[in-house]
């Protein structure tokens, strides 16, 4: 971007490689295996967002508890999880659950599981109507 804004990059090639980032970032759940879907993908990017949790844990075992909390999540959520403090508690307490049986850092998980809710915000209504 800062050689487009210098004049030294033209709009065309500027939207070219754009649309190679965006490509390559839409593509990074095929790194996995089995590759992580968008919903998955999204959820490890929750629980990756901690360095620590990353190199304690490796990118394998943080890929396997997005797929885990994909299931979880998508098994119990109910069409009024959001405006029901006891659903969303007990939703809280099985993510927290899911992430101390795989031994995530534990000065990180309250930082992972509110990542993880704004993760299900955007998909609660989508699985809702499941």
């Amino acid at each position: 971007m800062n050689r487009y804004m210098r004049q030294q990059l033209t709009s065309a090639q500027l939207i070219v490689k754009l649309a190679k980032e965006v490509s390559a970032y839409a593509r990074r759940g095929q790194q996995f295996g089995p590759p992580l879907n968008h919903a998955e993908l999204a959820f490890y990017d929750a629980v990756a967002q901690n360095g620590a949790a990353t190199e304690l844990m490796g990118v394998g075992t943080l890929a396997e508890i997005a797929r885990q909390l994909v299931k979880s999540i998508q098994s119990s959520i109910t069409v009024d999880w959001f405006s029901r403090e006891p659903v969303r508690a007990k939703l809280r307490s099985r993510i927290r659950r899911l992430l101390a049986r795989y031994d995530y850092p534990p000065d990180h998980e309250r930082a992972a599981v509110d990542l993880v809710i704004r993760q299900m915000e955007t998909f609660a209504n989508e699985w809702a109507g499941r």
